[in-house]
């Protein structure tokens, strides 16, 4: 009787186990992150949608610019609904850019369509493996002079919503890698981000910076966390010096101060 007690016991607790939500780390807000792990051979859908499972159980989930206010999550056919935080955008307006990057003429979208071309391809999944630290760092200390999500007015034209932050800095101070990655682009002349690096953090994830003066890494090299990679510029598309910092998951943006303890955010 007793051993039949234990094993019931045993069999009971297995199945608790393999009930269990997995743990989420991160922010369930618009412009926010999710990581966590599950179990080989688990299911894991987040908005209706199948989750891609890395190899070692790794699954990441971005909730973009806007998102409702409540989101489905179903692990091996039991659900769970979780609130998402939302936020109020800023309007900001941009005064004294040169009227050409604001209104391209023909001769330049060419070079726009093939600079957007190579950050897109920058874009797909690189590494699948999680590169990035569990904290992310930022890049520069400065003032932040522009935010994630807010709609940009440029020489008074309304523009699409600004897709990562700007910290405003000296010329030439020094930017360093914000988590561990692979550098997956090296550009010296992009047509609005100027001198451009796009790291891969794993899993889909990459880090933009632009506007840069100087670049110390190249295509393919391994950086680590506080790893110098750049200085602030102002090349580009930008008034004056500073690091536009973008996060992606894939074609999602991500808002950069939800993955860091900013004294911003």
């Amino acid at each position: 009787m007793k051993i039949f007690f234990l094993i019931s016991l045993l069999l009971f607790a297995k199945l608790s186990f393999a009930d269990e939500f997995p743990n989420f780390f991160g922010c369930f807000c618009e412009g926010g992150l999710i990581t966590g792990k599950i179990k080989s051979g688990d299911e894991l859908k987040i908005d209706g949608k199948k989750m891609e499972v890395f190899e070692n159980g790794e699954f990441i989930f971005a909730f973009g610019r806007k998102f409702k206010n409540k989101i489905d999550v179903d692990y091996n056919g039991k659900f769970k609904i979780f609130d998402v935080k939302k936020k109020k955008y800023k309007i900001e307006r941009i005064s004294g850019l040169p009227q050409k990057k604001v209104e391209p003429a023909e001769e330049d979208i060419k070079r726009i369509i093939k600079d957007k071309k190579r950050i897109n391809l920058s874009k797909e999944i690189g590494k699948k493996e999680k590169l990035f630290d569990d904290e992310f760092i930022l890049p520069v200390d400065g003032r932040l002079s522009g935010v994630f999500g807010s709609q940009r007015i440029l020489n008074s034209k309304p523009k699409r919503p600004h897709f990562g932050i700007d910290i405003a800095q000296k010329e030439g101070s020094p930017i360093l890698a914000p988590s561990s990655g692979i550098v997956k682009l090296v550009d010296f002349d992009m047509f609005f981000t100027g001198n451009t690096i796009i790291v891969d953090h794993g899993l889909g994830l990459i880090s933009i910076f632009a506007h840069l003066k100087d670049i110390y890494v190249k295509e393919g090299q391994k950086v680590s966390i506080g790893q110098k990679i750049g200085s602030v510029g102002k090349t580009g598309r930008a008034t004056g010096p500073h690091l536009h910092w973008g996060i992606y998951l894939k074609n999602k943006p991500v808002d950069p101060l939800s993955m860091t303890k900013s004294r911003f955010y």
